[in-house]
């Protein structure tokens, strides 16, 4: 019993931590703790900006216009080949649409010509981006082609993603002042009558030129071209007589 009595007085006597020493032994811990932290938190933030690297977003759904009207003002129409019949873009009613209840529909008949017909979104100009769109192929005797368009600089210089559903092809083409080059195509299966999404990445000046492109969210096609390199504008497309709905159309930049 003594000997733990003595005990006890000694370390009252000096050999028992102080207050002083406790908060200090405290204070390094947390100094410790900050020191890893710091990292941890660093690569987390890394890793979220990798996963979502663009800071603004817009989608045209088209389902605040009534059936049957126009094309909202902020879209122009462009249509090549010549004096034939072009067809028409409108915002249609569609059960299946994957936003309810309203598409923006490229319609044509048996007597479109073959030219292209591109409807371009006139507001912004993107140069590091992904834009993706929804689309469905309802019919086409000589075309069935569905597009989405890139770096738009005017009817002679752009990119187009298209969707050939009658060669069952995935393309990324090209145009230039008198012709349109496929640089890249795969062979894939694209259904009438079914909903399909092409997605497209593209870098700019700020990064690699690199244009990769995804056809139901798989990647299929990725090329580096630098023709372009100052951006611009996104939009759709469509080919021939091919009768196609389109939705969601979205770009994050």
């Amino acid at each position: 019993m003594f000997f733990w009595i003595a005990r006890v007085l000694r370390l009252k006597a000096g050999q028992m931590p102080s207050r002083i020493s406790m908060y200090q032994g405290r204070k390094k811990r947390y100094i410790f703790a900050a020191i890893v932290a710091v990292p941890v938190i660093l690569v987390a933030f890394f890793v979220a900006e990798q996963q979502h690297p663009y800071r603004n977003s817009k989608t045209w759904n088209f389902d605040s216009y009534p059936e049957n009207s126009s094309i909202p003002n902020t879209f122009v129409p462009i249509d090549t080949g010549g004096v034939q019949a072009k067809g028409t873009w409108a915002v249609k009613t569609d059960a299946t649409a994957p936003s309810k209840p309203n598409v923006l529909a490229r319609l044509s008949n048996n007597k479109t010509g073959s030219g292209y017909h591109m409807l371009i979104q006139a507001e912004g100009a993107y140069s590091n981006f992904e834009a993706g769109v929804k689309f469905k192929i309802i019919s086409g005797r000589e075309q069935q082609v569905a597009g989405i368009i890139v770096r738009f600089q005017d009817t002679n210089r752009y990119f187009v993603l298209q969707a050939d559903a009658m060669n069952h092809r995935f393309s990324l083409c090209r145009a230039q002042p008198g012709i349109i080059v496929c640089t890249q195509d795969t062979d894939v299966s694209i259904t009438i009558g079914q909903w399909h999404t092409i997605t497209v990445q593209v870098a700019g000046a700020g990064g690699e030129p690199g244009i990769a492109g995804y056809l139901d969210g798989k990647r299929l096609l990725q090329r580096y071209d630098q023709n372009y390199m100052g951006g611009g504008q996104i939009g759709l497309w469509t080919k021939g007589d091919s009768t196609v709905y389109f939705d969601d159309l979205g770009v994050a930049y």
